[in-house]
Formats: structure tokens, sequence, C-alpha cells
């Protein structure tokens, strides 16, 4: 997770820890609400680790990044990751 949260703290130009709380308790609900709709985010589910494929990493960033109104653009970016996250619900390679 430390890889992932890396990356999204860099796309959104994050140098400082104070958010890695809130960056990882998004990460968490990301993965638990594309769960809910049919994705399996986890490469292991038991510990909780996160597929590192660039359409889960994507979404996951597109959430956190909706989370944080990011460049006050948070509605565009849930909608992109709804998006996202709906058309890879409907894809074989990514519900189990």
């Amino acid at each position: 997770m430390e890889e992932l949260m890396s990356m999204i703290k860099t796309s959104m130009r994050i140098r400082h820890t104070a958010l890695d709380e809130d960056i990882r308790n998004n990460i968490e609900a990301a993965a638990a609400d594309m769960a809910r709709v049919g994705v399996q985010p986890y490469s292991d589910a038991e510990k909780r680790i996160l597929k590192n494929d660039p359409l889960t990493r994507k979404a996951v960033e597109l959430y956190c990044k909706s989370q944080a109104d990011y460049m006050e653009k948070g509605a565009q970016f849930e909608k992109s990751y709804e998006k996202l996250r709906d058309s890879m619900s409907l894809c074989g390679d990514y519900n189990e």
C-alpha cells in the first residue's frame, strides 16, 4: 500500500505526511467500494494487498482525488472514478 500511497501523493503534489492517514483511509474506502460492485481489488484478500495493475491504481487515485476535491474538481474525479469502476465490474478480468 505504501507504493500506491506514494504514487497518489505524487499525483496530488503532496510532499508532507500530514494527510497520510486520510489517504490510507481513502485507499481502503476505494477498495471497499470497488468490492461492493463486484470488482476484486485485492491480489491477496486476506492480507488486503491491492492488485498492482494500472486500472486498479488509477481507480484508487481518482477516488482519492474526488474525496480531497483535488483542484476543486472533486465531482469530475468522482464521475471518472465511477465510470472506470463500473467498466471494471463488467470485465471478467476484475471480478471473481
